[in-house]
């Protein structure tokens, strides 16, 4: 049976260490007490708003019912973290085994905000969000270097731009990590790929803004 384990972990490393993040996940959600999440400032305008919607919506009066749907919702977006951490690793060491066992991180560290090594809810839900834009921008610098041209998707930084950018809309201390994405690219000489990354990410953070402002809320308040 180990034998057998080892050789599916080898041939499908990313479903085995998708497998192991679900079940611990499943752990977790069942037997871990605390709802989820820490409620921190921004915390009532991201999620538990969703939530006191969906029981209004769906009638639910069970506190139980609602704690576990909180706690299935932020490991759900936990699986997201573990993938993203496993194609960056991949891509930086051309090793899958190294990328397994570095992503085996986030599996048992990142499940939800008050299980785990990242207690800031608005953080934990924009770090998806951020290493998928990461990880777009960085599979775009291995094809050029691997090419030694520029024939490569530039569509795929302005994607980037959108997914980093809606990251900052989730947890705006994010914009640092954006801003040095940014310089590494501009020092990499990627003129074209930080352009069409920038454009990406102010093009959705205006349409963002606008939304906002539609929906009357006060952009200020949550900066603050």
């Amino acid at each position: 049976m180990p034998q057998k384990l080892k050789q599916f972990k080898a041939k499908h490393s990313f479903t085995s260490l998708i497998l192991v993040a679900i079940v611990v996940r499943l752990l977790a959600v069942i037997f871990v007490p605390g709802f989820g999440s820490n409620h921190d400032i921004q915390q009532p305008s991201l999620i538990q708003g969703l939530f006191d919607w969906l029981k209004a919506k769906m009638g639910m009066d069970d506190t139980q019912g609602v704690m576990f749907l909180s706690r299935a919702f932020y490991a759900t977006i936990s699986l997201f973290t573990v993938s993203m951490v496993y194609r960056i690793c991949d891509l930086l060491a051309n090793d899958k085994v190294k990328a397994w066992n570095i992503a085996l991180l986030p599996v048992f560290c990142v499940i939800m905000p008050s299980f785990g090594i990242i207690d800031n809810v608005s953080f934990f839900l924009g770090l998806p969000l951020l290493l998928y834009g990461s990880n777009v921008v960085l599979r775009q610098q291995v094809l050029l270097d691997a090419n030694k041209s520029e024939k490569v998707h530039r569509t795929s930084y302005f994607i980037a731009g959108i997914m980093l950018a809606l990251s900052v809309c989730v947890w705006y201390q994010c914009l640092f990590l954006v801003v040095a994405i940014l310089l590494m690219l501009a020092v990499k000489h990627d003129h074209k790929g930080a352009l069409m990354t920038l454009f990406g990410f102010v093009v959705t953070l205006l349409l963002v803004w606008v939304l906002l402002l539609i929906l009357k809320v006060n952009v200020c308040n949550y900066i603050a």
